[in-house]
């Protein structure tokens, strides 16, 4: 009898049937443009496209679009910062409205080159900038960088309803079979929803038109334009569910990029839960396989993502990449077969920045131990083969499961899998407890409401209340120091903790800032303020900011003056800004693992310009851990803006 194609057995293995062993598809399309634009790919790989390679190999494919890949001219990105993608792979296309006027330029700056969107209404006109730096093409790259986002102000939302309210969706079915027929039996073609995955309409306007942490705030200010703008996409999506169902789709990619630092439950619960019930119940029905894409924190959606309806969890990054170990995700998704789990295998393991063999080694055998029987699992690198990885880890990966992956596995004892100072570090951080951070709140009845208004993100009342105060005669120090600051340090442990999300801790920060600049024109000694300067900045080739934006607005929050210098900061700016700002702290924060170098680069041209004594330089990012920071000689890591307020401080005060 013939043995089941890569893609039966895929398939058998999302349907939690049992198959020989686990699958072994590891995602290399990152990993590949980067070698192939860098001149380094393997000489038994040159000239092979990634499907290719992973047919020399005897992988398995699981195959997304438009991941990584090129499109076959540069107008087909026109559109990106508005969400529409014009890829050879795609299902479906799309057609404006016959009064959108769309304007589009190139700007070029220096080695960054920009297309520059117009697009005219009768109602308005919003702009766009997008394009992609030199770094980014050298990391692998082929999705440009939203450098301006549509949305400024509450008057866009207005031109963008118009424009996605007469939006036409259209089917292109014969793009997609194209591909799928050259995937063939050698796995499954994954097409995308609209906007590469997003789950909704909600999800649309907070990936596509805002940065993350102004969508929350628009999300609070603006809720009547927000909801008129929603409309409009609602009707697409709508367009788009019926184009999909005749598409006979192997498998949909429908929900990207969550975690709930980003996409906190009660937002998900609303408005992102009920697309995916929506979209599953439409497509199923044809044979789709419904995918999304939780790549990062997911303490807080767990149950949520479990209720979705989709069939797999792709890119799953466990401990110690996320807060989430590997069998507690096996446990509540997979055991109880709500979900097949494509990934978890952290993909700092294929670093030797990060990590060592021995790591790998045994969080391989672990992995065995701890994921038993094994159905329901497909391996994989969470999130992707980093441009920078060891390959000879990645083969061993593939060995590995080949001797030890049959199914069904065997249970055994869990062991922590990676070095016991990452363990440590990552206790000796946690902020202190919640109950023990509101013990700090007893100061007094004058202080109670301040410190509630700054808790609760009322802006208004908490410049109305210190105004009060002041005039009562409190010093402006006290309110700061004891009504307002250990707000924000109850805010600081509940984000660390779980128990507060993203919107709660901007409009808290955003209140506290309001209120500090009320208090400024009396904190006249340097003994009635908390906190020092604080540089941040993401590192050269790095255009993700939101966590870093996240420790931005806390710092301000709870004191410090902090100087933003924004994504993409070269060695040299950050040397520069260091000089003129004389800051106590420069925190560096780098999300790819390609990009992680650049950090080692500051600290080398900080100790250059006779700096480095002066200044305390904490790191973090998703690939970065504490013995990363260790071996560079960082005087710390934090692994969320929680911790890294904590950090601050400790250095700050030291």
């Amino acid at each position: 009898m013939a043995s089941a194609s890569h893609r039966e057995n895929i398939l058998a293995v999302i349907r939690g049937e049992m198959v020989e062993t686990i699958p072994w598809v590891p995602r290399i399309d990152l990993w590949h443009n980067a070698q192939e634009l860098r001149g380094t790919l393997p000489e038994k790989f040159a000239g092979m496209r990634v499907e290719e390679i992973h047919r020399a190999m005897g992988w398995p494919l699981h195959k997304y679009a438009p991941e990584y890949s090129r499109p076959e001219k540069p107008e087909d990105l026109n559109h990106r910062s508005i969400g529409l993608f014009d890829l050879k792979e795609f299902p479906y296309t799309y057609e404006f409205p016959s009064d959108v006027d769309i304007r589009v330029s190139q700007e070029i700056n220096g080695d960054e080159e920009m297309t520059h969107m117009e697009y005219h209404t009768p109602v308005g006109m919003v702009s766009t900038r997008h394009g992609l730096t030199p770094e980014m093409r050298k990391s692998g790259a082929s999705i440009s960088w939203v450098k301006e986002h549509a949305i400024k102000g509450p008057e866009d939302y207005k031109v963008l309803a118009h424009i996605f309210g007469n939006l036409k969706i259209k089917p292109a079915y014969e793009r997609y079979n194209a591909w799928r027929d050259y995937i063939g039996d050698d796995g499954i073609a994954v097409a995308h929803g609209l906007g590469l995955a997003c789950t909704s309409p909600m999800h649309f306007i907070q990936k596509t038109f805002l940065d993350a942490t102004d969508f929350y705030l628009h999300h609070h200010d603006y809720p009547l334009e927000m909801a008129a703008l929603l409309d409009a996409l609602e009707g697409v999506y709508d367009q788009l569910l019926e184009v999909l169902s005749g598409a006979k789709l192997d498998a949909i990619l429908w929900s990207a990029n969550v975690d709930d630092m980003i996409t906190y439950p009660a937002l998900y619960e609303e408005y992102f839960l009920p697309w995916c019930h929506k979209a599953a119940e439409i497509l199923k029905p044809t044979g789709t396989v419904m995918v999304n894409h939780p790549d990062g924190e997911n303490q807080g959606l767990m149950d949520l993502i479990a209720d979705s309806r989709m069939d797999v969890a792709d890119a799953v990054t466990p401990w110690p990449m996320t807060k989430i170990r590997i069998e507690e995700y096996y446990d509540h998704w997979c055991r109880p077969g709500h979900l097949t789990i494509h990934g978890g295998i952290p993909e700092m393991l294929l670093l030797e920045e990060s990590t060592t063999r021995e790591d790998l080694e045994m969080f391989m055998d672990n992995l065995f131990k701890t994921i038993s029987p094994g159905t329901r699992f497909i391996a994989s690198i969470g999130d992707t083969t980093p441009p920078d990885a060891d390959f000879d880890r990645l083969m061993y990966i593939g060995e590995r499961i080949e001797k030890d992956g049959s199914l069904p596995l065997k249970a055994g004892t869990f062991q922590p899998v990676t070095q016991a100072n990452l363990e440590a570090a990552a206790q000796a951080a946690t902020p202190q407890s919640v109950s023990e951070t509101v013990a700090a709140l007893e100061v007094g009845k004058v202080f109670e409401q301040i410190t509630a208004d700054v808790l609760e993100g009322d802006e208004e009342e908490v410049v109305v209340n210190a105004r009060k105060l002041l005039a009562q005669g409190v010093k402006a120090g006290d309110i700061l120091n004891k009504g307002m600051l250990p707000a924000m340090d109850v805010i600081g442990t509940r984000f660390s903790d779980g128990t507060v999300f993203i919107p709660e801790v901007l409009l808290s920060a955003r209140a506290m800032n309001e209120g500090l600049k009320v208090l400024d024109p009396y904190l006249t000694g340097d003994n009635e303020k908390r906190g020092g300067t604080v540089l941040m900045g993401t590192v050269l080739g790095d255009l993700h900011d939101i966590g870093k934006n996240m420790v931005v607005s806390m710092l301000k929050g709870t004191g410090y003056d902090v100087v933003d210098l924004g994504a993409n900061v070269s060695t040299d700016d950050f040397v520069q800004k260091c000089l003129e700002h004389r800051p106590d702290v420069l925190g560096l924060s780098a999300l790819l693992t390609t990009t992680m170098p650049q950090i080692i680069e500051v600290l080398a041209a900080l100790e250059k310009a006779g700096l480095r004594q002066d200044i305390k330089v904490i790191v973090g990012g998703a690939p970065v851990n504490q013995k990363y920071a260790d071996d560079i000689g960082a005087d710390g890591y934090a692994q969320d803006a929680g911790e890294a307020v904590i950090l601050t401080r400790r250095l700050v005060e030291a």
